[in-house]
């Protein structure tokens, strides 16, 4: 599941790969690579008397990360059989200063070399990383694409390419599969332009800066959701080719809520103007221009956004995660010993880990049930894939990558019972290396008199039964709205096979209001959607919701293969069709 995650994200087309690469059966050129000490080093000389492996990799590149791992397993296992490993980065924009940096920190068993004029990677047609090469004793290639599919994941592992190659070599057989595709990361080439070309179009410090500054550094920033900031001209034209790409396709920045349904806030939504903008700078050689015209350097906050909470939780001790595997869901208890009632008017996460932390909930526990959990549970938090186990007294809200956390209109907030503990979900995901995160919860609270409550009106679909092979499953549900309400926001919630969903207020005199239209959906990015101004519900009115489920075998995110019958249920592999609403009642007035 995770591979083909990674492949929507990273797999990208070679730009400028050589015309003619190296083809099975031809010798290897000898070329002069630098190690990370900048010592040059033929790389005849680094044949061993049974194979050479070349895996080209990157230090930002999170598929190449994941198979740090699994090239240090190659190097250990087939070493003492007579071959030898070398890792090549061959990325204009990853400096030897930072690659020197990070295998210091991040050490390995085999060489490391660079190649950033590309030479070695236009020989031998190199596009991703990691893509792997084996060449014989006679420098013959003999194999070359993954080094398997499994993401990391051995669960999830059904090719193993450069493993079976090895062992085939190894026993004198012919490789079954010589040539197979890899995923990855594209390799960063300088871009081939023509000066005419550049002459009209817009320049990095005047035009595209400014754009990424309002819709990107949100989270590509140090310290950022993003892995990569978008500040320097280097780094943004080592990314230019996929930002254009994902950009003209919406992808990113991510938001995935329709433009003529519903006028929300923090809307990172582009106008057709800045795509353009976008396009035509990569499309014309993105040219640098003048220094002179770069805006002031954008401030970002880089602790908690809203200011010094009132009241900050965080578990006992760090939870420390493996290197590779699955995906895990780890509830931590958090006690707020407080003596009173409490009003909260915004609450924020700082993930201790931003690389490793897919997304956060925060539920109000009443009960003391999840502190046996936790106790009955080893090491810290317990295990909750699919669920706290507990009954919710309420919900606080979250995190995920790019939401901005706001704080509630003056007069309305969430109930914090005394001596209620809350319960910190979090979702990990692991990257290639170990990791220990410490999340920490901030709460604001309430600091005028309260006079209406957070309530959430809830339309789900529970009879959920999604056919396999189906490619556009229509699911349907509705609430009458029983009081006069105003609604604050829209939290949208489908699994893996979600496409999109709908929903759409009809009132009382027949008049329609659309509410959200939120496609393509996407699993991985949730954000709760926030009206600029409330919106009026009265009584009687109905809100229809409307979604539709890809359970086909052509959905990349099916985690079915055959595609199944899927139904209601916690586990992502099964679905849900829910909406939750954010209202306050007309008539509540808590003064």
């Amino acid at each position: 599941m995770k591979r083909l995650l990674a492949i929507a994200l990273f797999l990208a087309l070679p730009r400028h790969a050589c015309a003619e690469p190296l083809g099975l059966g031809d010798p290897l050129a000898d070329f002069a690579l630098a190690d990370l000490n900048g010592a040059p080093v033929a790389l005849g000389d680094l044949f061993s008397d049974r194979a050479l492996v070349i895996v080209f990799s990157s230090i930002v590149c999170p598929a190449s990360l994941k198979y740090d791992i699994h090239r240090a397993q190659i190097h250990d296992q087939y070493a003492p059989k007579g071959i030898r490993l070398i890792s090549v980065n061959a990325n204009f924009n990853e400096t030897d200063r930072d690659i020197r940096g990070h295998y210091a920190q991040n050490p390995v068993p085999f060489m490391v070399f660079r190649d950033p004029q590309n030479k070695l990677a236009d020989h031998l047609g190199a596009t991703h990383t990691p893509q792997a090469f084996l060449f014989d004793a006679q420098r013959r290639l003999r194999y070359k694409g993954e080094i398997d599919n499994g993401w990391g994941i051995a669960e999830d592992t059904t090719s193993h390419g450069l493993w079976d190659a090895l062992d085939a070599l190894l026993a004198n057989r012919e490789i079954a599969n010589p040539i197979l595709p890899s995923f990855g990361c594209e390799i960063r080439r300088l871009p081939r332009v023509t000066t005419a070309a550049q002459a009209s179009a817009p320049t990095f410090y005047r035009d595209i800066l400014p754009l990424l500054q309002n819709r990107c550094q949100t989270c590509h920033r140090p310290g950022g959701m993003g892995r990569v900031p978008f500040f320097d001209y280097t780094e943004v034209l080592a990314w230019a080719y996929q930002m254009r790409d994902s950009i003209e396709a919406r992808i990113m920045p991510p938001w995935k809520a329709r433009p003529e349904y519903g006028d929300f806030k923090n809307s990172r939504r582009l106008t057709d103007d800045e795509i353009h903008t976008f396009a035509q700078w990569v499309d014309r050689g993105m040219p640098e221009g003048d220094p002179a015209d770069r805006p002031e350097l954008r401030a970002f906050p880089t602790g908690w956004t809203l200011g010094k909470p009132d009241l900050i939780l965080q578990p006992e001790a760090p939870y420390p995660l493996k290197a590779v595997g699955r995906d895990e869901y780890r509830c931590f208890v958090l006690p707020t010993q407080q003596d009173k009632d409490n009003d909260v008017s915004a609450i924020e996460v700082l993930p201790g880990d931003r690389e490793v932390v897919h997304h956060v909930s925060a539920y109000i526990d009443v009960s003391g049930k999840a502190r046996l959990q936790e106790k009955n549970a080893p090491g810290q938090g317990y295990p909750c894939f699919g669920g706290i186990g507990v009954p919710i007294y309420e919900s606080l809200g979250g995190w995920a990558p790019g939401n901005t956390p706001f704080i509630l209109p003056d007069g309305t907030a969430r109930h914090l019972p005394p001596n209620s503990d809350i319960i910190l979900q979090i979702h990990y995901h692991k990257i290639g290396r170990a990791a220990t995160d410490h999340s920490r919860l901030g709460i604001y609270f309430a600091k005028k008199p309260v006079e209406k409550r957070l309530r959430e009106e809830v339309i789900t679909s529970r009879l959920l039964f999604i056919p396999p092979n189906v490619k556009r499953h229509r699911v349907t549900g509705s609430i009458t709205i029983p009081y006069d309400q105003h609604l604050l926001g829209i939290l949208p919630h489908m699994h893996l096979l979600g496409m999109e969903m709908k929903l759409t207020a009809t009132y009382p005199d027949g008049t329609q209001n659309p509410l959200i239209w939120v496609k393509p959906w996407d699993f991985n990015w949730q954000e709760t959607y926030v009206y600029k101004t409330p919106v009026a519900l009265p009584r009687g009115t109905r809100i229809a919701l409307e979604a539709h489920y890809d359970n086909s075998a052509d959905n990349p995110r099916n985690p079915n293969n055959p595609p199944r019958l899927v139904r209601w249920g916690e586990n992502s592999t099964d679905e849900m069709c829910t909406a939750f609403l954010y209202v306050t009642r007309d008539d509540e007035n808590l003064r």
